[in-house]
């Protein structure tokens, strides 16, 4: 048995081609029917998410798997295999095992650190159990790989630390009134960024919104989806008023707040605390208003040192969370080796068994006057000696299993006792370059992540200074 994984991601494939491999939920047990069936995995699990499709498989052949899996791509997607072939990215065993890591702690996403991606992540694997796709190896693997990344997130603050501009802009409003969720909220505009920053406010149980817009059919449709209120930017006066947060997104080339409008607001409040955010480049709020009594005003450049701080602390973070999974694949390694041993010790403990019944049946055949008493002092003291006997075999034989040399003591032993054996999980060998193997391999990961955020930042900049945020 070979563990494989196939996948694409927001690495190796374009958002347009990402998306047409998307599974929708309705559709993830008929999925994971055609892997078990078409496919011929012995256990799968099916991971869709807005970033990557994964299929993590225990197979017997990878070529045969391989090839299987790409017709089920085509199958999703309803695209030839020559249009995503090299989007495509394979691994196996321990590798396989080291990007599922990465995956559940967010090192692999596109913000290194989020968390979301673990509740995804455990879903699909409880999905896939529910529906009978899993055994024992994947059920195990599973669990070590979920408890793993829940450790992460309990005892680092790699995904604690806001690094995007709409994120930060709450993370600020909770430190200037603690609680959000009896707080009313004006957003002004109502293009992409507003709408996530309206999606964080939501997540901290706001409920109370206002979305002013230049056309009011958007602002419509933004407030709907928010169970907010539209207004236009005529009657930004009167919402002032009742605002406590105010974040601004948009176009407009001139101010939008004055420090008189913001002023004649607060004297209405009764000076009342107000949050504003100003996100807009050119800027929507006078700089003037930030030197009002109990006005909070920050502005597009205080955010970006906010999320330049952030990242850098996600990113040593993530050096001692890639230490932490070095020590944890060696240990998936060496349990991995030590599962072969299953098999040997219950065919040797078979083995004993078969040689038990046929001493006992002889042994009973020639001495036909004991009674049952007799019988079955006889059994047990020769059960006893024969759990003697293969105690220390079965104690030391796990043991051997992972050691560097592990699959040759483990036909050896298969030799000595003259048991049938075949090695069931293929995954590789602690060799003395493995360390050095996975060392490259997170400098790589590293250096890719560096390269897909500067590439972003360059991208974004040239389109919308706010994007890249």
């Amino acid at each position: 048995m070979k563990i494989l994984l196939v996948g694409i991601n927001y690495r190796t494939a374009p958002v347009d081609l990402r998306e047409c491999f998307t599974v929708p939920e309705s559709m993830l047990a008929a999925s994971i029917l055609q892997l078990k069936e078409e496919v011929d995995c012995q256990e799968v699990v099916l991971l869709s998410t807005c970033n990557r499709t994964e299929i993590y498989a225990i197979v017997e052949d990878t070529s045969m798997a391989q090839a299987g899996i790409r017709r089920f791509l085509a199958s999703v997607s309803h695209l030839p295999e020559r249009d995503f072939y090299d989007h495509l990215y394979v691994k196996e065993g321990i590798y396989a095992i080291r990007h599922m890591l990465r995956v559940v702690t967010g090192m692999d996403s596109m913000i290194v650190g989020e968390t979301q991606i673990l509740g995804q992540f455990k879903h699909a694997y409880l999905f896939a159990q529910e529906e009978g796709a899993t055994g024992s190896l994947l059920n195990a693997l599973f669990n070590r790989v979920i408890a793993f990344g829940k450790k992460v997130q309990a005892e680092t603050s790699i995904g604690q630390n806001a690094v995007s501009v709409s994120y930060a802009a709450v993370a600020l409003a909770k430190k200037v009134f603690d609680q959000l969720q009896n707080k009313s909220v004006l957003v002004i505009g109502a293009g992409k960024m507003s709408e996530l920053t309206l999606t964080h406010l939501a997540a901290q149980g706001v409920k109370d919104v206002m979305i002013a817009n230049r056309t009011i059919a958007r602002a419509e449709t933004v407030a709907k989806k928010f169970s907010g209120q539209a207004i236009t930017l005529d009657q930004l006066k009167e919402a002032l008023i009742r605002a406590d947060i105010v974040i601004t997104s948009t176009g407009a080339q001139q101010l939008l707040m004055s420090a008189e409008m913001v002023g004649e607001a607060m004297r209405r409040r009764r000076m009342r605390p107000m949050f504003i955010i100003d996100i807009a480049v050119p800027r929507d709020v006078d700089p003037a208003v930030g030197k009002l009594s109990d006005v909070y005003l920050y502005d597009i450049d205080d955010l970006q040192e906010v999320v330049a701080a952030n990242v850098s602390l996600r990113h040593q973070e993530a050096e001692r969370v890639e230490s932490w999974m070095e020590e944890e694949i060696i240990s998936l390694q060496a349990w991995l080796q030590e599962q072969e041993a299953f098999p040997l010790i219950a065919a040797l403990r078979q083995k004993a068994q078969n040689i038990q019944n046929e001493v006992l049946e002889s042994l009973f055949h020639k001495l036909p006057d004991l009674d049952e008493h007799g019988k079955k002092v006889i059994q047990k003291h020769i059960q006893s000696i024969a759990n003697q006997i293969l105690r220390n075999p079965t104690v030391n034989l796990k043991a051997m299993a992972t050691e560097p040399d592990g699959a040759n003591h483990l036909q050896t032993f298969a030799r000595l006792f003259e048991i049938e054996y075949e090695p069931s999980i293929d995954h590789g060998s602690l060799t003395p370059q493995l360390n050095t193997e996975l060392s490259n391999a997170k400098a790589s990961a590293y250096r890719e992540d560096q390269e897909y955020q500067a590439l972003s930042w360059r991208e974004s900049r040239s389109i919308n200074p706010l994007a890249a945020l």
